[in-house]
């Protein structure tokens, strides 16, 4: 039987890549979701800062319209000049976000992400299983 979500408050998982060519990046995400407004705490691999660590930390804050997500991530502990944003597309059960995330003042510099909600083991499975981009 499947939970009915009201909102997207939770824990996700996902992953974004690059038009250039460079592997897909995975990330988990504590969502809050309230009335729309959301915020979050977002953690990944630290694939472009190596004298930051193993893992990266970020914040998130954006808004939900229907079924339309948006959202600026911002990382902490370094200035990189301007931080992504990431527009997409929930699915009708709100555990699926597709979309694409790009740097608004370097316009080469994008690329498409998805996340899922992690409510059970499956859809931790269903990312690593996830046909590359």
């Amino acid at each position: 039987m499947s939970e009915k979500f009201e909102n997207l408050t939770g824990r996700w998982t996902g992953r974004y890549d690059y038009t250039r060519d460079a592997e897909a990046v995975p990330f988990e995400v504590v969502l809050d979701d309230n009335g729309g407004v959301l915020s979050g705490d977002i953690t990944e691999p630290n694939t472009f800062r190596r004298d930051m660590g193993a893992h990266l930390a970020a914040t998130l804050i954006g808004d939900r319209l229907g079924f339309d997500v948006s959202f600026r991530k911002t990382y902490g502990g370094f200035d990189q000049g301007d931080d992504p944003i990431y527009e997409g597309a929930l699915n009708d059960a709100l555990t699926r976000i597709d979309g694409v995330w790009r740097f608004p003042d370097e316009p080469d510099w994008l690329g498409r992400f998805m996340m899922v909600r992690t409510v059970e083991l499956r859809a931790k499975r269903a990312v690593a299983d996830e046909v590359p981009f």
